[in-house]
């Protein structure tokens, strides 16, 4: 069987903590993941011709990620993030005017995009109008039957009504938590409730809500699945990208084939998992990834 191809579109950083650093950047993540799931996951970002870019670019050729439609530039940085750790909670301050602020859709990328099965974009990387460009031609090139999956991050300053509409309207899949789950009507200024403003107004084949250690939840049009929470020790691990693993791990097991009840409880034990270990691109233990993949 054929590997599919998923691009994660959009940032590419250092995740800085107070006494270390990880690669991250949530499509950066999902790419990641989805690699070592036994799909082709392709980072489509740009980085610095600084230390810093080497690095992540270094960390990710040994991890046997795709690097080559990683742009590279030495008129911005590279993208870092200072991550605050609260009762095992992140919160996050994202430094402006990087690099992956400069993504250039290119020719090498139009033909990447041509060959998706499946596309995951945030609302961080649309925070500048050449990114949120190049984001919105990949969309348009991809396959009309292409998974287009739009993780809805909300993270102040760094989006508005505007972006979060167009967006859904590339979109058929919407990843969102509890919090971002309730302040869609208000953002988009509907009288709907979010269900019906996402499946009847935007056409979103499916709304994919999580709930950190509670679980997770699918709702389509004709049904509705649950999965709870998963036992498993967190207390040595952080939160930081553990959404972006579930987002990975329920797109592989969807483009191979499995339904969405399926894909959601492998995506939630996935995520569960990661949710035990340091960093959003940390190795995956082999037992998990056997389960999973």
């Amino acid at each position: 069987m054929s590997k599919k191809t998923i691009i994660g579109i959009g940032e590419l950083l250092w995740d800085e903590f107070e006494h270390y650093r990880r690669p991250g950047g949530a499509p950066a993540n999902v790419a990641y993941h989805a690699n070592r799931l036994g799909s082709k996951g392709c980072v489509v970002t740009k980085i610095g011709n600084d230390d810093d870019g080497k690095e992540l670019y270094s960390f990710l050729q040994r991890r046997k990620v795709p690097v080559n439609h990683i742009q590279k530039t030495d008129e911005y940085a590279t993208g870092t993030v200072s991550v605050k750790m609260e009762d095992n909670e992140a919160s996050y301050t994202i430094h402006e005017n990087v690099a992956w602020d400069y993504i250039e859709f290119s020719k090498d990328l139009k033909e990447l995009a041509k060959s998706a099965d499946a596309i995951c974009f945030g609302s961080l990387a649309q925070r500048s109008a050449e990114t949120r460009n190049t984001i919105y031609k990949v969309l348009e090139t991809a396959p009309e039957n292409s998974l287009r999956v739009f993780d809805i991050n909300l993270r102040p300053p760094h989006y508005n009504a505007e972006i979060i509409s167009k967006s859904l309207e590339f979109a058929n899949v919407v990843k969102l938590n509890e919090d971002e789950f309730e302040q869609l009507p208000t953002l988009l200024e509907s009288s709907l409730e979010t269900k019906a403003l996402l499946l009847n107004q935007f056409s979103i084949q499916a709304i994919c809500k999580t709930k950190g250690a509670k679980g997770c939840e699918i709702i389509t049009k004709n049904s509705h699945f649950i999965e709870g929470p998963v036992a498993i020790d967190t207390s040595k691990g952080d939160s930081v990208g553990v959404g972006d693993s579930f987002t990975a791990a329920l797109i592989h097991n969807k483009l191979n084939d499995r339904g969405w009840d399926e894909s959601l409880a492998l995506a939630n034990y996935y995520a569960a998992n990661m949710a035990a270990l340091k960093g959003a691109m940390a190795e995956v233990p082999s037992s998990v990834l056997e389960k999973v993949s």
